[in-house]
């Protein structure tokens, strides 16, 4: 940056001091130069030298800032550039007047101070000095304004080129500025832009994780429904010492009475602490094997209750792994099955007792597979028939009876399998000591999950029924060889006609009888049979009914095996066995069947025939069909005659049964062989009505007394 340029006093009076010696030498030359004499005076030289430039500062002082203002008033008026002719015009007058206006300003009071003479010529030459050297002053003073203007332009200049380069820079800076405000504003309006971009994908997100969270949520609640209606309680846990839980649903209250919180992170209990003591080897080897096998734990163990109870569960689950292979945690679930193993329990039981029945029947008793092999006998079917040969061996059915009975009993076999109807039939059984022995067989199909899968029946020893049967027929030729001799005498005849009459009606007694016997033992098998299939049903659906259908069935055949020996029971003791009897026939049929007992305590002590109302309404359930809408209806009451009436309902089947009439009858005939009042069976037009007697205790005789 150039200096500030400035008219200053010294350099002012340096000026006029320059200006007055070169003057005062120019002046001072003319006159000497024209007058070489004065030469020979130095001091008046001097003297004269001094006076001038003394005159000629003091005539510049006057002038000079008068001429200053003058120019510069002339300088804002006619610059330099534009009117260098106007401005010296009006300046060579300035300086001509200034001279005359000076001269006698300054010559005079010098004339008059210094003692000088005055003529024109003097004050002609002072004042032809003063204009020149007003002039010259003016020159200088214009010079130096000049110099002073032209370093204040250049300063101007460099000040506006400053200011220009400034103003540029501050354009540049601006329209950066602008420019930068432009991408600004662009790159505000992009940054708005995805901002309303990333606002509508953030409430896009916000709503999709609202959905998300409620289907979390809804999921939770199912999730926690699920786990709370879960048979178990669900689980995830290390497989450390303690089996730390990380996670067990609400269920496991109901298991061992700790509630879930109790066991997170082995805060109040470990779950390693209530597992029985005697099982927590067993479940850490089990889990340790299903692990290292890559397979699935399953077991079933004992937990200590918050009770001190034990409670057996049954925990399956398997180990969670990490990428690289590591075990993480165990998962599974863990169910509550006291009630399985109270029922298996029961089972074992009920199954027990079922054999110890069976163990009990006198009869051999058998199941069959679908092959004929034997799968199951009671000790009199074994005591009967012999052990297999060997330890896994099944003994067959065909290697019991003798080779000509064979094919029946194959076709017997084929029927039954195929669910066709079989009747009881004869054979000749290979006894295990070899010995043959005629038996009665009864056998009905055994059915699992709707599907026959073998055979179970009864057999039935009617050795001494053939031996009556023998009797019988040795006595008829005995008395064929009696009628066919004729020499002997009348009284002989008589005698032994007599006798042979009395033996006769003695075997028909003993045979009707022995018809009686196998009436009931031919009775009692189907109505086992029948209860067989039942109960094996029953102890896989309700291990307890299964039970009191056990006891039930053995109180009604304890009393079969009790009363066939007798002629006549008490009815209060006929009764009992009924109601055990029905009880069996609900368990049965479900609500098909509908009895309706109304006998009197009154008529209790009357007697009856053991189990003649057992083989009448037997007899309706095997002629009629019914169903829960159209049940079997059977009442039971005493008339005014004083008979027992069991009336039923007639539905009778489409296919019915064989119906040989023997059970009827056979009533009829035990009630002939012990009183002349004898049972009614009649049909009307819908109903089939039995009436038995009922006999008072003091009007019957017996050949053997009533125990």
């Amino acid at each position: 940056m150039l200096p500030k340029p400035q008219i200053t006093p010294g350099k002012i009076i340096a000026s006029l001091i320059f200006l007055s010696l070169g003057m005062q030498l120019i002046v001072t030359s003319q006159i000497y130069f024209g007058n070489p004499a004065l030469f020979a005076n130095p001091l008046l030289i001097s003297v004269r030298l001094l006076r001038g430039i003394l005159f000629s500062f003091m005539a510049g002082a006057i002038l000079v800032y008068p001429n200053i203002r003058i120019i510069r008033w002339l300088n804002s008026r006619f610059p330099w550039k534009n009117k260098p002719l106007k401005r010296f015009a009006a300046q060579f007058p300035v300086a001509l007047v200034g001279g005359f206006v000076i001269t006698p300003m300054i010559v005079m009071p010098a004339i008059w101070f210094f003692g000088l003479d005055s003529d024109a010529i003097t004050l002609q030459n002072n004042l032809y000095y003063l204009i020149i050297l007003n002039i010259f002053l003016m020159l200088v003073l214009e010079a130096l304004i000049y110099s002073e203007d032209s370093a204040k332009a250049e300063l101007a200049a460099e000040r506006l080129q400053e200011e220009l380069v400034k103003e540029a820079e501050n354009r540049a800076i601006m329209e950066a500025n602008v420019k930068i405000e432009r991408e600004k504003a662009a790159y505000a309006h992009l940054l708005m832009e995805q901002e309303k971009q990333l606002n509508h994908q953030l409430q896009e997100e916000i709503r999709k994780r609202e959905l998300l969270t409620n289907q979390l949520n809804e999921s939770r609640e199912q999730l926690n429904s699920i786990m709370s209606n879960l048979s178990g309680a669900a689980y995830r846990c290390r497989f450390d010492e303690d089996y730390s839980m990380l996670y067990v649903s609400d269920k496991i209250n109901d298991i061992c009475g700790y509630r879930a919180s109790d066991f997170f992170e082995n805060k109040t209990v470990s779950f390693n602490s209530i597992i029985h003591p005697d099982d927590r080897e067993y479940c850490r080897d089990a889990i340790s094997q299903a692990l290292q096998s890559g397979q699935q734990f399953d077991l079933e163990y004992r937990l200590i209750h918050y009770n001190g109870s034990v409670v057996w569960v049954h925990e399956n689950g398997k180990g969670i792994h990490s990428s690289d292979g590591n075990l993480i945690f165990l998962d599974g679930i863990i169910t509550d099955i006291s009630r399985r193993k109270e029922a298996e329990q029961a089972a074992r039981e009920s199954e027990q007792n079922f054999k110890e029945l069976m163990d009990f029947l006198p009869q051999p008793v058998f199941e069959l597979d679908m092959s004929g092999n034997v799968v199951f006998g009671n000790k009199a079917g074994y005591a009967f028939f012999g052990q297999p040969s060997g330890p896994g061996k099944l003994l067959s059915a065909l290697d019991c009876f003798v080779k000509d009975d064979i094919p029946r009993i194959v076709e017997s076999l084929r029927r039954s399998n195929e669910g066709l109807l079989t009747e009881p039939s004869e054979y000749t059984a290979i006894k295990h000591d070899g010995s043959l022995c005629p038996v009665l067989v009864f056998g009905t199909p055994i059915i699992k999950n709707g599907k026959i899968v073998g055979r179970r029946g009864i057999i039935v020893d009617i050795s001494e029924r053939k031996r009556q049967e023998l009797n019988l027929l040795r006595a008829k030729e005995e008395l064929e060889r009696i009628n066919n001799t004729l020499e002997q005498s009348v009284a002989e005849r008589t005698r032994e006609l007599t006798e042979a009459n009395t033996q006769l009606l003695r075997l028909q007694k003993e045979n009707l009888q022995s018809q009686f016997e196998v009436l009931k033992q031919q009775v009692n098998p189907h109505f086992l049979f029948n209860s067989l299939n039942v109960l094996t049903s029953l102890i896989k659906v309700d291990p307890d009914l299964a039970e009191s259908f056990t006891e039930r069935l053995s109180k009604v055949y304890r009393y079969v095996l009790e009363n066939k020996e007798k002629d006549l029971v008490n009815l209060s003791t006929e009764m009992e066995f009924l109601q055990a009897y029905l009880f069996l026939l609900g368990i049965r049929f479900m609500n098909k069947i509908v009895i309706d007992i109304k006998v009197e305590q009154s008529w209790h002590d009357h007697l009856i025939l053991p189990l003649a109302i057992q083989l009448i309404i037997e007899n309706a359930i095997k002629h009629n069909t019914f169903s829960r809408s159209q049940p079997l209806r059977i009442r039971i009451f005493v008339d005014k005659d004083q008979r027992l009436n069991i009336v039923n309902n007639l539905n009778l089947r489409e296919t019915r049964p064989i119906s040989t009439g023997v059970g009827l009858d056979n009533i009829s005939r035990r009630y002939a062989l012990i009183s002349d009042d004898k049972p009614v069976f009649e049909k009307t037009e819908g109903h089939f009505v039995a009436r038995l007697p009922l006999l008072k205790p003091d009007k019957v005789s017996f050949e053997k007394p009533m125990p």
